[in-house]
């Protein structure tokens, strides 16, 4: 029922319209009015007649007066309301509600909106929480993802890919993505797979940066259609340059492994031959395998211990160290080739012990003053310092030896990587040296870095950085 007594309304109405008509008729036609005058109808009960006529012409304005006031409060009002509400709705404010207490047709409009609303509200807030946690997820992802639409504009890129394309992500939304990566053989592949509805996949050495990536083309479809495609990107540059170093690697040892046993083959077929009937050359050919066998041992013994460290098997037994017990150790060990050399040796410490594994670092120490025996000229020196310095126990191992070229210092710790290979060789080096150096003080928590000069000399700094493996000297 749209209004409450609009029935009773519609039923004065009638009859006032009735009355009305007939009173039309009345007046209006001089031959039925003289009539009536004549022979029905005296003065006294026209005059009534008319009063009649006037008081029902009021009564039917004021019942449409009223009527239309209720029409305005009840309907008219409330449906601007309801207006406003869904104009609110289509900008996407779902928080407003109807409240109309009346139960007619605009009140079940009034109630039929607020359940859209309140839908609207729960699909919004489940769509606002899909929305940014998808984005969230796709953010997290190691490789970059590109989402398209409409052919090849872009729809949306991730972290990764903002940063492979050098983008940003919120101004890349709408553009071609021609415009963003100009590289027409992907731009060609994205457009056979939206023809076709085929993965795709293209290896790229460049996209705005040179390395090497993967570009995977996957088309969005749905029944059979593709409507878009997504494209990710995984950047396989530290991959490649993990298989160079791999390819490198097998390169060196076998070259490494190659050398000492061609020696050692032509000399042993050389004695074989009869050279071991000369007792002098026979002993010089022994001598020679000897050294290679050597080399071979110690190539080995550093590669196992190398892979011990990078497989995380190194087991460290952290204890109270002695520096000056194991400088002094260092001295004894290397006696007999500092004096061949005429090689000068001391050492000088203002730190008494520091917490550390005494092995490990034993043979960090090892390694390096090994080194500077190696490359320091006759009469020269080799010494460590040890010193507190600023919560850091700073160990420098330094000779005045024949130094570093500058270019080369950022890749001596590169196994088999030498300065001057031939010596190095000559010298019974296997190349892996220092790379175990660094493992093994990365596995102690400290750090290590070269100052060195040619023709200076070298100095190896070890920095301990965690102050609570200080004891000083009193």
């Amino acid at each position: 029922m749209l209004l409450k007594g609009s029935k009773l309304f519609f039923i004065i109405e009638g009859i006032i319209t009735v009355v009305l008509f007939l009173g039309f008729i009345f007046f209006e036609y001089p031959l039925i009015r003289n009539f009536l005058e004549s022979y029905y109808i005296s003065n006294n009960r026209l005059f009534l007649l008319i009063i009649l006529h006037f008081s029902l012409v009021i009564i039917n304005i004021y019942y449409l007066i009223r009527m239309y006031s209720q029409f305005k409060e009840k309907v008219i009002f409330p449906i601007n309301k309801i207006t406003n509400i869904l104009q609110k709705f289509s900008l996407g404010n779902f928080e407003r509600t109807v409240h109309y207490p009346w139960s007619n047709e605009v009140g079940d409009l009034s109630n039929a909106v607020n359940l859209i609303g309140k839908r609207f509200r729960e699909l919004f807030e489940e769509h606002s929480f899909l929305k940014e946690n998808f984005y969230k997820v796709i953010n997290s992802i190691d490789e970059g993802i590109l989402l398209l639409y409409n052919g090849t504009k872009i729809f949306y890129v991730n972290k990764k890919a903002s940063e492979f394309l050098s983008v940003s992500q919120e101004n890349v939304k709408g553009k071609n993505l021609l415009s963003i990566l100009r590289n027409y053989e992907l731009i060609k592949e994205v457009e056979c797979s939206l023809n076709s509805g085929e993965i795709k996949e293209v290896n790229l050495n460049f996209i705005r940066k040179e390395g090497s990536y993967k570009v995977i083309i996957i088309p969005v479809k749905e029944n059979q259609r593709v409507l878009s495609c997504i494209l990710l990107i995984k950047d396989l540059t530290f991959i490649k340059g993990l298989e160079k170093i791999k390819t490198d690697l097998i390169a060196n040892i076998s070259h490494e492994l190659k050398t000492p046993i061609t020696s050692i083959k032509g000399f042993t077929e050389t004695l074989l031959e009869g050279a071991y009937k000369n007792e002098e050359l026979a002993l010089k050919f022994l001598n020679i395998i000897d050294f290679e066998v050597g080399r071979l041992y110690r190539l080995i013994i550093d590669l196992l211990n190398l892979a011990e460290i990078e497989a995380g098997k190194l087991k460290i037994k952290k204890e109270k160290v002695s520096l000056k017990d194991v400088f002094e150790e260092l001295g004894f060990l290397f006696k007999k080739r500092f004096e061949e050399k005429k090689l000068k040796f001391y050492y000088k410490s203002s730190v008494e012990e520091i917490i550390t594994d005494k092995d490990k670092l034993m043979q960090i120490l090892l390694n390096l003053i090994d080194n500077a025996v190696k490359y320091t000229h006759e009469g020269g020196s080799v010494w460590i310092e040890a010193e507190n310095k600023e919560g850091e126990v700073l160990i420098k191992v330094c000779d005045t030896g024949i130094g570093i070229p500058e270019e080369d210092i950022p890749r001596i710790f590169e196994r088999f990587y030498r300065v001057d290979k031939a010596r190095t060789r000559e010298s019974g080096g296997t190349g892996i040296g220092l790379a175990i150096v660094k493992h093994l003080l990365e596995a102690l928590g400290a750090e290590i870095k070269v100052e060195s000069e040619l023709n200076r000399g070298s100095k190896f700094i070890i920095s301990f950085k965690n102050s609570s493996q200080i004891i000083n000297n009193q």
